[in-house]
């Protein structure tokens, strides 16, 4: 029986997944990770085989480049393989990165606040970890998993949406060029929490995936 591992991105936990939970036939058979940006961590080194991987931007991130979790098939939600820009890459742009973690050092409530408006959605709001929210912010400075979604690419899905405002489509459109054309969808609505506003969808994406 397969296990659908759950890993939501920075500014959110693992209620992230609530919605889309409820919406699996099998929901005992799944796992929502948790990073302890609003509470306790949740980080299990393994997990029952096989496992279905689902990660919801730096959340798939992380399974691509870090996951101690071995996973057979990974649905990738919001996501990229590396978030900032380079020379043959249209990320996002360091310099504006770089003034966001300048910023949240500064006023980490204001930033975090910022960043879940223009999601579209507030997120937790009980007391936050500031040392692991930063610690997510390096990581999407740092983090490049290119390499490993070429190289796995039969076994990896992508779920964008057009008008996320925080990846931008043409990061998603680059990035994923080298995965099968079936394995990727761009959606003509949402924004960037599809968990939260498409969690019928992605409960079928998963249910097919399994």
């Amino acid at each position: 029986m397969t296990t659908v591992v759950f890993a939501h991105g920075w500014g959110y936990d693992a209620h992230l997944w609530d919605e889309v939970m409820r919406r699996l036939a099998d929901p005992d058979t799944a796992i929502a990770l948790d990073f302890g940006y609003f509470g306790a961590e949740k980080l299990p080194l393994s997990c029952p085989q096989p496992v279905l991987a689902v990660g919801h931007s730096l959340g798939a991130l992380w399974w691509l480049a870090v996951a101690p979790i071995p996973w057979r098939r990974l649905l990738m939600i919001n996501g990229f393989p590396r978030f900032l820009a380079d020379d043959d890459y249209p990320g996002v742009a360091g310099r504006l990165l770089a003034r966001m973690r300048k910023r949240f050092v500064e006023a980490p409530l204001a930033t975090l606040s910022e960043f879940q408006l223009r999601c579209g959605q507030e997120g937790p709001r009980h007391a936050m970890d500031v040392t692991r929210l930063a610690a997510g912010l390096a990581a999407l400075a740092e983090w490049d998993a290119r390499a490993q979604l070429s190289r796995r690419a039969h076994d990896i899905w992508a779920i964008s949406a057009e008008h996320d405002p925080i990846v931008p489509i043409a990061l998603s459109r680059a990035a994923f060029a080298v995965l099968p054309p079936a394995h990727v969808e761009f959606l003509p609505t949402g924004s960037h929490l599809l968990p939260l506003t498409h969690a019928p969808l992605i409960a079928d994406r998963i249910a097919a995936l399994k």
